[in-house]
């Protein structure tokens, strides 16, 4: 029978010092316990191996061979070798051949790595409910790197300085893989990875002490840090927050390009929650201006290509209104398919037919994933786009690193800026909404999922995109046919067309609750009666450029030099 490796021969034990050998004796064959391991303790002065005169006080010179058994060596190493050392050190003290100072608390002396490992599963348990699934997997990554970078650092070590120390090892050798940073130095901002490592310390001292009640002496702080001013010019100048519209427009005019990249830009989704829509992901509903589209995001794709349900966040769970036009391309593509494969609905969006059938399984799942991430940052690098994106800098101050920078950013991502843009600043929405659509949680409202919305409210979320002007459309007004008395439309919209019959007509009062707004009316033989109500009158403004006079009155006049 072939036998395990053997453990080590050395070891320490408050202070001194041994050596453990292991043996098979064939008298002990058949028993339970055929190991036996001679313990032998070294004279602290010469490293020699003690004799029976010397911790015994027997007439003989031979070592002391402190014997033990076991199963095997690891038996013996796990279970018997710190009783067989606490024997034979307490013997040595009192003989004087060791100092009788206290023993160091064993619990002190852990290695922080070997704790921590032990403690692993137990930490991700604790912290599942606030990370999610991707998150999850980034972080035992992280955390594993963290555990060589903890070295053989044991509990009794950590202090102010020793965190000092590893926070700048963690960011020095993250620096090393970091795409956008060439430098660093303490106090700035760190890379991405090193971010995460720290966190993660952080959080994990804090538990093996609360939790595992390990005496840790100093508990870390959280690193403070801010960034360098370059980079902070970087963020304002080059973020590649806004894409050229033309551009856009054309790149998704063009019937080659992936589904997925119109949904990504259009929709602004997460690459994996885009990655993980079925086909009954997209809805259609009847409105007031004929068929509207919308996005039902319930899961995502994680690393290995597979579909979960259990997305970034909680607010992840929500509804997207699409663009009408990508919606019936996409409703138009699910039929031409279902004509050959059958019901798709609980298939991939991103699945792909192959000769033995319609394929959406991890393997083609991930390669789409990667087509999708490698395809997008090739259109947003070109060169037009490129271009069009350096000339509206409203800073030059280092061509080759904004040029650097801006490359970084310009990733699948920055069409969810992109997306993120376009609601603040055209779609009309306020933050509850915005916040809703991006998949953000809005701390000041309690969050409500998608499947809390009611049939009308996902009727007024897709109105309101029809109404804006997007990658696919320009602004399309309300039309509403006049049956009878009409009173408002059903959301607020920048152009409102009624329809009349022949020989009709129509007294309109238009009723202005916005003081300012200019309202234009136009048609054939409309008579035109308008209304306008300023309902704020004698407003007092609370706020002002210039502090209040109590704050800025004096209080005491005296001599500077008294």
């Amino acid at each position: 029978m072939k036998r395990k490796p053997s453990p080590p021969k050395d070891f320490s034990y408050q202070g001194a010092n041994f050596v453990l050998r292991y043996s098979w004796p064939s008298a002990r064959r058949h028993t339970a316990t055929p190991c036996r391991g001679y313990v032998d303790p070294l004279d602290p002065m010469t490293g020699k191996p003690l004799s029976k005169r010397q911790v015994y006080g027997k007439d003989s010179d031979e070592p002391v061979h402190y014997t033990v058994y076991g199963k095997d060596p690891q038996d013996i190493w796990d279970h018997h070798r710190e009783e067989a050392a606490s024997h034979l050190t307490a013997l040595m003290v009192q003989r004087g051949l060791l100092g009788a100072e206290p023993a160091p608390d064993p619990a002190t002396t852990a290695e922080i790595a070997i704790l921590a490992r032990n403690f692993a599963g137990t930490f991700f348990f604790l912290h599942r409910s606030e990370w999610g699934v991707t998150t999850m997997e980034e972080y035992r990554r992280q955390f594993d790197i963290l555990m060589d970078e903890l070295g053989d650092l044991r509990v009794g070590d950590l202090n102010d300085e020793v965190y000092r120390r590893l926070q700048e090892t963690i960011c020095r050798n993250a620096l090393a893989g970091a795409r956008k940073m060439e430098s660093w130095t303490y106090g700035e901002e760190p890379p991405s990875s090193a971010r995460k490592r720290m966190s993660i310390l952080y959080e994990l001292i804090q538990d093996l002490k609360q939790v595992e009640g390990v005496p840790i002496p100093t508990v870390p702080k959280r690193y403070n840090s801010k960034p360098s001013r370059q980079q902070q010019l970087l963020d304002i100048v080059d973020s590649a927050r806004s894409l050229p519209v033309e551009l856009l427009q054309n790149t998704l005019s063009s019937p080659s390009l992936l589904s997925q990249v119109k949904i990504l830009a259009d929709t602004g989704l997460r690459i994996s929650e885009m990655i993980g829509l079925h086909f009954g992901s997209v809805q259609a509903i009847s409105t007031s201006q004929g068929i509207m589209y919308y996005l039902t995001v319930t899961g995502q794709i994680d690393s290995s290509g597979k579909r979960t349900e259990i997305t970034k966040t909680g607010a992840s769970y929500r509804v997207v209104p699409l663009s009408s036009e990508l919606g019936e391309f996409l409703m138009e593509q699910r039929q031409k398919m279902e004509l050959q494969y059958g019901d798709l609905s609980l298939h991939l969006l991103c699945g792909c037919a192959k000769t033995n059938g319609f394929s959406d399984d991890p393997r083609t799942v991930t390669a789409i994933n990667n087509e999708v991430s490698n395809l997008v940052p090739a259109l947003l690098r070109r060169p037009d786009f490129f271009k069009a994106l350096t000339t509206k800098r409203a800073y030059l101050f280092d061509e080759q690193i904004q040029d650097r920078e801006l490359s970084s950013m310009l990733t699948c991502h920055a069409l969810r800026r992109n997306f993120c843009t376009w609601l603040y600043c055209s779609s009309g929405l306020d933050s509850t909404e915005i916040y809703q659509q991006m998949g953000h949680t809005y701390k000041p409202q309690p969050r409500r999922t998608a499947a809390g919305l009611t049939l009308e409210e996902v009727r007024c979320m897709c109105l309101r995109k029809h109404v804006s002007s997007t990658l696919y459309h320009p602004a399309n007004p309300l039309r509403y046919p006049v049956k009878g008395s009409f009173h408002a439309s059903k959301i607020p919209a920048c152009s409102v067309e009624l329809e009349l019959n022949p020989g009709e007509t129509i007294e309109l009062t238009v009723e202005d609750t916005e003081p300012g707004t200019v309202t234009h009316v136009g048609g054939k033989s409309i008579s035109v009666r308008s209304l306008h109500r300023d309902r704020q009158h004698n407003v007092i403004y609370r706020y002002s450029l210039l502090a209040a006079d109590e704050i800025t009155s004096g209080l005491k006049k005296c001599k500077l030099l008294a």
